[in-house]
């Protein structure tokens, strides 16, 4: 037991964390070898959800390995920035496990948190936010915004 009575987080290795996304692809009856991407100093892996694309990493960091859930889903607008990015603040006021930010001119749906503790709930919560809120804004904000949609190059 920890201070006050709770439990202290389980140590959860990169490994695990791996496993855990392998579990989530078969849970979804996805094939794993066709959803790989090349990672930084980790793994990485894609789904599609709707029209959004959705990134998972497993990766180093300064403080630890962490999980990384990232959908770049729009490019900044050509006008009335200031509205889209007032509109993307009132966003994230409402979000949980995940955010809107900006990544060069690109607006992406991010959820991030140290796999110190992880189970597979948290990470299909996380996957299934960050998908969710990514698929939902997408069309939203670029018919609103006249936004440019992600595309890969």
């Amino acid at each position: 037991m920890g201070f006050f009575g709770t439990k202290k987080a389980s140590k959860v290795s990169i490994d695990q964390v791996v496993h855990m996304v392998q579990e989530y692809f078969h849970r979804r009856g996805l094939d794993l070898s066709g959803h790989t991407v090349d990672a930084t100093d980790g793994y990485g892996w894609w789904i599609t959800e709707g029209s959004a694309k959705v990134y998972i990493f497993v990766q180093e960091d300064h403080g630890g390995p962490v999980l990384r859930v990232n959908s770049p889903i729009l490019h900044f607008p050509p006008e009335n920035r200031e509205a889209f990015f007032l509109r993307l603040l009132e966003i994230n006021r409402d979000l949980s496990y995940c955010c809107v930010a900006a990544f060069d001119d690109v607006i992406i749906v991010s959820g991030q948190r140290p796999i110190l503790g992880l189970d597979q709930e948290e990470l299909n919560d996380m996957i299934w936010n960050v998908s969710y809120v990514a698929d939902r804004l997408d069309d939203d904000l670029a018919a609103e915004f006249h936004a440019p949609v992600f595309t890969q190059h």
